[in-house]
């Protein structure tokens, strides 16, 4: 199923109104103010886009959550898990260290949350109810965790990325949203929109 530029910005759109609204519930469990905007999406449809989701990289921390035809993913650099760590252990008021443990704790939840808001996004316009599985954080290579997650791209469906920049009074850091949806929920999604 090819899907026309309009089409991909109609559900990218869908994207950007759930990490927009992921704000609120971020502040409210870390204590902490969040403005959150995306600044980039992408649709990925040919070889050479799934190619550069296999290039070297640095070291990443992520989240993934899954439901059936659909899988979310969440990825933040380790400076950005250092950085959102630190925001949670601040919020806490307690001192405690930001272990490997309490970053991929930290990036479970963030993920979680921004997850949650953009599949209610596209659930809502759907008229469904979209239950993901609880968060599996992972940790390594981009390209590694990126395939762990969904596998064999092309074969099982459409990915989307849309790049996240969250800050607060106190910091500013980003990360990766990724979804993968396959040619049904598609299909649901632009039917909604009339598509």
């Amino acid at each position: 199923m090819e899907i026309q530029p309009q089409d991909q910005k109609a559900i990218l759109q869908l994207i950007e109104r759930g990490v927009e609204g992921s704000a609120a519930k971020l502040a409210a469990i870390s204590r902490t103010d969040w403005q959150i905007r995306t600044t980039s999406f992408k649709a990925y449809a040919t070889p050479g886009d799934y190619a550069e989701l296999k290039a070297a990289s640095q070291y990443f921390f992520g989240a993934s959550c899954q439901a059936p035809g659909k899988m979310f993913l969440a990825l933040f650099t380790s400076r950005s898990a250092a950085i959102i760590t630190k925001a949670f252990l601040a919020g806490s008021g307690k001192q405690m260290e930001a272990t490997v443990q309490m970053q991929e704790m930290a990036i479970a939840e963030v993920a979680n949350i921004v997850i949650n808001a953009v599949s209610n996004s596209l659930a809502d316009e759907c008229g469904m109810a979209f239950i993901l599985s609880a968060p599996k954080s992972s940790r390594g290579a981009r390209a590694d965790i990126i395939k762990a997650a969904f596998g064999d791209f092309a074969a099982r469906g459409k990915i989307f990325s849309a790049y996240i920049h969250l800050s607060s009074s106190d910091l500013s850091t980003d990360c990766t949203l990724m979804l993968m949806l396959d040619d049904l929920i598609v299909n649901f999604i632009l039917n909604a929109l009339d598509r």
